[in-house]
């Protein structure tokens, strides 16, 4: 779907690789937790940054530098932060393992230890690790053919007997919730400028598809369409709603985080799908501006669920063919 999504399953894949099959669940939605509340600083930067008016002209480009270039840069920068920050930490031992380093492995996992426990506890006495006979070692994998072959061994075996059914049933489930959730907040905080616009001037009854429509004026200019009311700045209002949803994410991860072991994950699926479907079809035929607000923000809460899916996808599959 979108770089996010690649970033976010290759971290929690990591990250469920450190932790035992009681926590990982819970270790997964904490991470979310954290990302929420950095979201919460994003309608701020967003506020100082994207609502100038000013330009600046970069001729050897052929661009004209605008306020929301910059704030891509600055939302890009925790990303660089975070990748020179990976670079300190070990790969998962279960990796180590299928590779064949066994001692690398055991070394990791005392450094697990360690942070856990502290440094005065004693170190793990590991006398042996045993690995999966379903794993191939990829320390001795040399030359074109066996990386391509590595590639074919790993992936193939999702398109089969036993993972098919998953892999089919957790690619479809994903796919629908970034759709959902990732897709329709690309379009968040232009509708929902374009609701608080059409609210200030009086608008109390109409649809969110009407309004969008009669927001898209526009005039023919050579080979290109370009739109009258096009604007650069955003309405206040827009960005204290943006920064509502966030904290409403950030609250609801960190609820799951709490219940997600004591009512389990087909539960919490369940639950939320059903509430961000409600709310999706309710967003199109409701004609209060300041009810479908809020129903979109809770159509946008089906986000929830990537990171519980993500959750279960760790379990579903073995260390070998989920990543590498």
């Amino acid at each position: 779907m979108d770089s996010f999504g690649i970033k976010t399953a290759s971290i929690y894949a990591y990250l469920g690789e450190f932790h035992s099959y009681n926590t990982r669940s819970r270790a997964i939605m904490g991470a979310s937790f954290v990302f929420g509340t950095g979201c919460l600083f994003l309608p701020g930067i967003a506020y100082i940054t994207i609502n100038n008016e000013w330009e600046l002209v970069v001729p050897f480009l052929d661009i004209i530098y605008r306020p929301w270039r910059l704030f891509f840069v600055v939302c890009a920068l925790p990303g660089l932060v975070c990748a020179i920050a990976l670079l300190k930490f070990p790969e998962s031992p279960k990796f180590m393992v299928g590779k064949g380093d066994t001692d690398q492995a055991v070394e990791t996992i005392q450094w697990i230890h360690r942070i856990n426990s502290g440094k005065d506890e004693p170190a793990l006495q590991i006398k042996s690790i045993v690995r999966n006979a379903n794993t191939k070692s990829a320390g001795s994998i040399k030359g074109f053919k066996s990386i391509v072959k590595l590639i074919w061994d790993q992936t193939a075996p999702l398109f089969m007997k036993p993972y098919l059914v998953r892999t089919v049933l957790v690619c479809f489930i994903q796919f629908g919730t970034y759709v959902t959730a990732h897709g329709m907040f690309m379009f968040f905080p232009g509708i929902l400028n374009q609701i608080v616009i059409a609210q200030n001037l009086g608008v109390d009854s109409s649809t969110v598809c009407d309004i969008v429509h009669a927001d898209r004026s526009s005039i023919p200019l050579g080979n290109e369409t370009v739109l009258l009311n096009c604007k650069q700045t955003l309405e206040e209002t827009t960005y204290m709603y943006t920064f509502i949803a966030d904290v409403f994410y950030m609250l609801g991860v960190g609820l799951i985080t709490l219940i997600i072991d004591k009512v389990g994950r087909l539960a919490v699926l369940v639950f939320i799908f059903t509430c961000s479907g409600i709310a999706g079809i309710l967003v199109v035929f409701i004609a209060m501006p300041s009810v479908t607000i809020w129903l979109y923000m809770i159509l946008l809460l089906g986000c929830y669920n990537v990171n519980v899916i993500n959750a279960v996808a760790v379990d579903l599959f073995p260390t070998n063919l989920r990543y590498r």
